[in-house]
């Protein structure tokens, strides 16, 4: 009897609360960095610097949500700090850290899923054979257990 292969896979539930919890994270850093605006705005310009600082605010907010998930998936941690809390890493086909540059296609293609196609993309998770969405599969990455090593078991159809 052939030993069973461990499924490495993690799907829809797992990865909503995930990404609930880096949203939770997001808004903690553009809240602080909305703090610091206001401070630096009001003792450089004094109180009626409202527009500059709602301008600031909007920039630095965009760059740290646009930034984070990129940044996190292709560091040491392999995936974002609710990925992280709960266990996942995202990888390649060989289950290697992804790349930079891979990370930021991913993240673009979850973006676009996420605003134009009304987050069917994501939805694939669930559908899916390895629990892949849309930016998942085109950029050839697979959420997987932090546990796991090595390849991400594929099916070949070669001798099947």
């Amino acid at each position: 009897m052939e030993a069973v292969q461990p499924y490495p896979f993690k799907g829809f539930w797992i990865r909503l609360v995930a990404s609930l919890m880096d949203g939770i994270v997001l808004l903690i850093i553009v809240v602080l960095l909305s703090i610091v605006a206001v401070v630096v705005f009001g003792a450089a310009l004094g109180d009626g610097a409202g527009a500059g600082m709602f301008l600031l605010i909007f920039i630095l907010a965009s760059l740290a949500t646009i930034l984070y998930k990129p940044v996190m998936e292709a560091s040491d941690y392999q995936g974002t700090f609710g990925k992280y809390a709960l266990g996942m890493k995202v990888v390649d086909g060989r289950g290697q850290k992804i790349s930079m540059t891979s990370s930021f296609i991913r993240t673009i293609l979850w973006f676009i899923g996420q605003s134009f196609l009304l987050c069917l993309g994501a939805i694939m998770v669930g559908f899916t054979e390895y629990k892949q969405g849309l930016h998942d599969t085109l950029a050839k990455t697979y959420v997987v257990t932090s546990h796991w090593d090595g390849p991400v078991p594929l099916e070949d159809n070669f001798g099947a």
